[in-house]
């Protein structure tokens, strides 16, 4: 797969996965959500979205926010 070059960048990223896991939180009615669900689903967001994200830069974003 080649290289995106037209990726949006994410200013905030603590806050979109606060939104995620409310999100979550609301669909599923689960108070534990695991980190790899939130981290997926954002994914997921991100490149219904257009910012094509892969699972390993999400992931390694969340973490940065911890």
């Amino acid at each position: 797969m080649g290289e995106i070059t037209n990726r949006k960048e994410i200013s905030n990223w603590a806050e979109l996965f606060d939104m995620t896991f409310e999100y979550l939180t609301f669909l599923l009615y689960v108070e534990d959500i695991k980190p790899d669900l939130v981290i997926k689903t954002t994914t997921d967001i991100l490149n219904n979205a257009g910012y094509y994200y892969t699972f390993d830069e999400v992931e390694e974003e969340y973490y940065n926010c911890l």
